[in-house]
Parts: structure tokens; sequence; C-alpha cells
């Protein structure tokens, strides 16, 4: 290989380790659904851009003004990636402008989604699941000044349509769609003992209930390696790994 080639691949890998001064290019591309089935999950040049300058107007604002850490559950996806956990082929995750985050050290999703709401610009900003207090985590997407609908939206399990426009925004053209949460779908447990049921979708979750195997499930909404479940009176988060979709047709969903 050509050294002068070699050095500037070396020199772009270490500029593309921050996607700004708090989001490493790790935590901006980690997907436990991509490390389980060695998938890459990598943003090319322009993919990498939206994601800094989504970083640079939303998250880095937010972070400098609560002074506290915030969690990125997911941001980056690849193409391939959002088809493995049935995401929208429009959704702007793909785009690398648009990011979920979860508050931490005492302070409230209630309070980063208000704080985005009142004084950032944004496309889509979106009151995840949770309760009318405090929402489970914050979806926030952002375009550019000229293409930002500043649209505010509210995800709610037994909605129909699950998402409600809480404020429409600009009159811009409506995303399409494409994916299935307006409608849910069945599923069935598939494990050797019993399946954790958590309050959000991660591994350090707290557990609030179990699933025994070959249990049926209403599947209500998901994210990358989880499904928001619903079975008898039991509600939460399972991991994607253990349930067998009963095959249906998709239907349609706001771009994510």
């Amino acid at each position: 290989m050509d050294v002068y080639f070699y050095t500037k691949l070396v020199f772009k890998d270490m500029a593309v380790l921050k996607i700004s001064k708090n989001i490493s290019f790790k935590e901006g591309t980690h997907s436990d659904t991509a490390t389980r089935r060695r998938m890459k999950n990598e943003p090319n040049e322009d993919q990498l851009k939206a994601m800094k300058t989504v970083a640079k107007k939303v998250f880095e604002p937010l972070r400098e003004n609560f002074g506290e850490p915030i969690r990125v559950n997911s941001f980056f996806r690849s193409i391939a990636l959002n088809k493995a956990i049935g995401g929208s082929r429009t959704s702007q995750h793909c785009a690398g402008e648009a990011i979920d985050i979860d508050a931490t050290n005492g302070i409230t999703n209630k309070k980063l989604f208000d704080y985005i709401k009142k004084n950032l610009d944004f496309d889509q900003l979106i009151w995840e699941f949770g309760t009318d207090k405090n929402p489970d985590w914050i979806h926030v997407s952002y375009k550019s000044t000229k293409e930002n609908r500043n649209r505010v939206l509210k995800a709610v399990a037994e909605g129909n349509p699950v998402y409600e426009v809480i404020e429409g925004g600009k009159e811009v053209a409506e995303p399409e769609v494409d994916i299935s949460k307006k409608k849910s779908r069945k599923g069935t447990v598939t494990v050797k003992t019993y399946l954790n049921v958590r309050k959000k979708p991660t591994k350090d979750a707290k557990v609030v209930g179990k699933l025994e195997n070959a249990k049926k499930v209403k599947i209500i909404s998901e994210e990358p390696g989880w499904y928001q479940i619903k079975s008898d009176k039991q509600s939460g988060w399972v991991s994607a790994d253990y349930i067998k979709l009963k095959s249906t047709k998709p239907t349609s969903d706001p771009e994510l």
C-alpha cells in the first residue's frame, strides 16, 4: 500500500474517533444487535457529517446546559442493521440525523425533552412511551435550519396511532412511512427457562417481570435488539433474540 495513502487512512480514522466533545465514534455506532450478528455499522462521510451536526446542534448544547452525562441509546444505524431490527427504510438514524438519548445522575428525561423543545432547533422530538410525567427515553433528529420541522410527538403504547402529534411544527412534506408500530405484531417466547421483562430497552434496566417459554406476546414497539411487549398483565421490554415473530404484513409508522 502506498505510504501516503496509508497515512491518510490512519489520520482519517483518528479524526473520527470523536463525533463531538462528549460522544465517541464507538458510542455513536454501537449496537448490541450488530455486535451479536457481527454486522458492520459504520457511517460514510455524509452520514458522519450529519451525526456531527446533530451532536453540535442538539446533544452538546443539552450536555452543557445540564452538566451531567447523557446516555446515547442509539445513534447511527447502517441500512443492514436497520433492516435487521425492523426499522423504517427512511429512518433518520440511517442518515445519521437522529439520536435516542437517556438522562442520568438525577436529571429526568422530561427535563431534557422540555429543554430541547423550548431552546433548541430540531426536526422531530419524540416523547418515547413512559408516563405523562416522564418518557422512557427521547428521540430527537436534526436536518438543517431550512428543513427542520420542529415537530413534537408522543409515543403511547396503547395509542392508535402510537405516535400522537403534540405540535405539528412547520408545514413541510410528510415523511415516507413503512414499518409496524401502529399495528401490533405477535410473537412467542423461545427460552429454556424464562425471559426477563425490563423497564427499559437496556441490559441493566430494572426487571419488572418474567415470561415462560412458549408464552404468546403482543409487540407494540421496538428498539435495536429489543421489543416492547404486552402479555396478560405484564408489559415492558425484552430481548429480541428470544422472541419468534409471527409473520405479518408491515404497516406504517413515522420516520424515526
